[in-house]
């Protein structure tokens, strides 16, 4: 019996020794490996973040610079089209110009004849005067007491005196003329000074529009370059991005293989461990069999330790006990929202949806409250881009606050005001009208004069409507 007990104590022991071996071989096995696979999978990881952190950084910097170039693609675009109007009343002001000067050779050539005429008129005058004065006043007397009659001698009176009202009148009318064409020559002289400033202004326009855009142009230049270089890197991140995914995945591989490994290596020590144990039950059972053929000194003795019964006689009321947390309803989820009570949608209506504040009442307002308002700044001066009625206004500066002070509200721009309220014709122009030319506008007052901010010689002043070309007549009341 007791080399028996001997034998199944060295054979438990053998066993245990045995299944502790492959239990260990499978568990170093799996260890070694983990740490390499973490390491590469990590660092993987690692810089896949990093890239996509890189990525989202360059993709926000090629969005932004995609907003900018949109944006200076705006500005270019309205600097382009601003030129070419600018280019267009050039044109335009430049063939006013020609016309212009045809205008004033043509004063000039009245000028001529009319001092001409009135040369000639004065030496006829003069010859009729030296007669007279070289034959005296017998003449005169003697054509008179020489009358047949009462009526001849009346003839003979008015005569006289006809000739004399004729040499007076007729110096006096090539006196008009003659003053007439000067005066127009001086006013087309004027109206030609001030559209060689105008035109001036416009050349200086010009090489401005033309630097901002060329300015413009170099930072849309500068943008493609940083486009392509913030591409480029987006490429190269993508590209990472990639690479450390195709590493994740194959050391995602690995892991899977070493884990088949490992569990194939588990259950292969497994079904050692049930072989074992299997030879152990076979064993132990023979050894029973032994023992049981000797007489047993202790089978008398009853075994009461296992009669002692478990504790699994208790019952377990820890899973019958309903979770505390179910029982109660939570009133916070069943009260209403407490801003919709008793509300229709109707009464809030969003803060947007207030209606627009209406534009000033224009209700009896005419033109010539705009001209006669207007009127009391002539004399004013003419300030580039000013719009103060009283310290100095550019043209459309000088519309644009004549008309605000009525509550309209116009653009300070020659070109936006010429879209400005309906068109009509100039045989239909009325006072208050807007007479817009090629970069300039003007207050049309009626009789074929307008009132604008002429320019920085004439200042504030009444000028020919028709001394230019005019473009559009807009009608702003009404």
């Amino acid at each position: 019996m007791k080399t028996h007990t001997i034998l199944h104590k060295l054979l438990i022991k053998n066993t245990s020794m045995k299944l502790a071996s492959l239990f260990l071989v499978a568990a170093v096995g799996t260890s070694s490996l983990q740490p390499a696979f973490a390491s590469r999978k990590s660092q993987a990881q690692d810089a896949k973040q990093a890239a996509e952190s890189n990525l989202n950084s360059v993709n926000n910097e090629i969005n932004s610079i995609a907003s900018k170039q949109a944006q200076l693609r705006q500005e270019i675009n309205s600097l382009d089209a601003e030129l070419v109007d600018l280019l267009l009343n050039m044109d335009i002001l430049s063939d006013d110009l020609d016309q212009k000067e045809q205008e004033i050779k043509q004063a000039n050539e009245d000028l001529k004849v009319a001092k001409q005429e009135e040369a000639d008129q004065y030496e006829r005058m003069k010859k009729r005067i030296r007669y007279m004065y070289e034959r005296g006043d017998n003449s005169i007397i003697e054509a008179l007491i020489g009358a047949t009659s009462m009526s001849d001698f009346l003839n003979k009176v008015n005569y006289c005196n006809a000739v004399y009202d004729y040499d007076r009148d007729q110096l006096q009318l090539y006196k008009e003329t003659k003053q007439e064409v000067i005066d127009l020559k001086g006013r087309l002289e004027n109206e030609q000074s001030e559209m060689e400033e105008m035109q001036n202004s416009y050349k200086e326009q010009e090489a401005n529009l033309k630097q901002m855009v060329s300015a413009k142009e170099a930072t849309m230049d500068d943008f493609d370059s940083q486009l392509s270089q913030a591409k480029v890197l987006a490429a190269a991140y993508k590209d990472t991005i990639q690479r450390q995914n195709q590493i994740i995945q194959d050391e995602e591989e690995k892991e899977r293989q070493a884990a088949e490994a490992a569990a194939a290596a588990e259950r292969a020590a497994q079904e050692a461990a049930a072989a074992a144990a299997q030879r152990q039950q076979e064993a132990a059972a023979n050894n029973n069999a032994a023992a049981n053929n000797a007489p047993a000194a202790n089978n008398s003795q009853s075994n009461t330790g296992n009669s002692t019964p478990a504790n699994n006689s208790q019952s377990n009321t820890a899973n019958n006990t309903p979770a505390a947390n179910n029982s109660p309803s939570n009133p916070a989820n069943s009260a209403p929202a407490a801003n919709n009570s008793g509300q229709s949608s109707s009464s809030n209506p969003p803060a947007n949806s207030q209606p627009s504040t209406p534009a000033a009442n224009s209700s009896g307002i005419t033109g010539s409250d705009v001209v006669n308002y207007a009127s009391q700044f002539i004399g004013g001066p003419y300030v580039w881009g000013g719009t103060s009625l009283t310290n100095g206004a550019d043209c459309s500066g000088f519309t644009m606050s004549v008309y605000a002070h009525f509550g309209y509200s116009l653009p300070h721009s020659s070109y936006a005001q010429a879209n400005c309220g309906r068109g009509v014709s100039y045989s239909e122009a009325q006072p208050g009208d807007l007479i817009c030319y090629g970069g300039h506008v003007a207050l049309y007052i009626g009789g074929g004069m307008i009132l604008g901010a002429q320019s920085s010689r004439s200042g504030i002043t009444t000028q020919n409507a028709t001394y230019r070309t005019i473009v559009a007549v807009r009608r702003i009341i009404n």
